[in-house]
């Protein structure tokens, strides 16, 4: 048998090295993923721990000296900077200076430029918006239907993020290095830890729905009408139907959803066949993408692909694929 060969490490140590220097470290860990980005000046000093494993980054940095980061093609990734000194500054449809408590969170697919000013140093990560998805749609226990926005300006003095700050001290630490670079568990372990840390402290547009109690006693027209849907996910009904159904006013069936179920009929009935989709699909001998979704009322093969992907934060081909 063939010796199995050492895994990829997931960590970069840096002892104030030149830029040039730490660029060619960074490579040869974890590709240039800065390639298209002007180098930067030689007399800029980085330092500091940086991490990154299956879409999500974690770093305890400092940087000697002012330089600019330019973006030249959008990236689907949250960054979250937790400044514990000097600035740094990006520039998007707006202008977001994060300085020591005030931590930003940063939709990279907006930005094309960052600034690091008067000696920045940061505790942060930076999260592909797919795992952050597949993990709320876990945790919620349904496909996402809106687009994840956090907070982007916070007050780093409160409890939770300071939590998070040291949370990133622990994976940045020593004490774990062995474990994280030759581990096959600790890795996942500590990307699942780091993504449930910031949806749990960072605000966002479903806190209150992760944070929500045992939801409210429905009345009856709602339940019957939420009881049809489920039983009957293959089939587009229409608001005024259900209504009929569960005889009341439309208007009171949208309001009795609005306030019980937390959204609207129709989005509720495209929640439903999006969790009916992603069951069959994650069976073995489902059938193709094609099918499952004709079969849950998707006559636009490539429109529920789109709809799957920014629900579960994986596509329909993707959860096949780990079957």
């Amino acid at each position: 048998m063939f010796p199995t060969p050492p895994r990829q490490k997931i960590i970069l140590r840096s002892a104030n090295l030149h830029s040039e220097d730490f660029g060619a470290l960074f490579s040869k860990l974890f590709g240039n993923r800065y390639s298209d980005t002007p180098p930067l000046p030689s007399n800029i000093i980085i330092g500091g721990v940086y991490g990154r494993h299956e879409g999500v980054s974690f770093r305890r940095m400092h940087y000697h000296g002012d330089f600019t980061v330019t973006f030249p093609d959008p990236q689907d990734e949250i960054t979250f900077v937790i400044p514990t000194a000097g600035r740094i500054i990006f520039n998007h449809a707006t202008e977001s200076i994060g300085m020591a408590h005030i931590g930003l969170a940063i939709d990279k697919a907006d930005i094309r430029s960052m600034h690091f000013l008067d000696n920045h140093a940061q505790h942060g990560m930076s999260i592909s918006r797919g795992q952050l998805t597949e993990r709320l749609s876990m945790l919620l226990g349904k496909p996402v239907l809106q687009k994840i926005v956090f907070e982007p300006v916070v007050d780093l003095n409160t409890a939770p993020f300071q939590g998070i700050k040291a949370l990133i001290d622990l994976a940045t630490g020593t004490e774990f290095d062995v474990l994280i670079n030759t581990g096959t568990l600790m890795p996942s372990r500590l990307r699942e830890m780091l993504i449930d840390a910031v949806l749990e402290a960072w605000p966002h547009n479903f806190t209150e729905a992760l944070r929500r109690p045992a939801p409210l006693i429905a009345p009856r027209h709602v339940k019957l009408v939420v009881e049809f849907i489920q039983a009957h996910p293959e089939q587009l009904v229409s608001g005024v139907d259900l209504a009929r159904l569960s005889n009341v006013s439309q208007r009171a069936l949208q309001e009795g959803f609005r306030r019980f179920v937390g959204t609207s009929i129709v989005a509720y009935q495209r929640q439903v066949r999006l969790e009916r989709a992603y069951e069959t699909l994650a069976q073995r001998h489902s059938g193709s993408v094609t099918e499952v979704a004709l079969r849950f009322g998707f006559s636009n093969v490539g429109r529920f692909c789109q709809y799957f992907q920014k629900a579960y934060g994986v596509s329909p081909a993707q959860l096949i694929g780990r079957r």
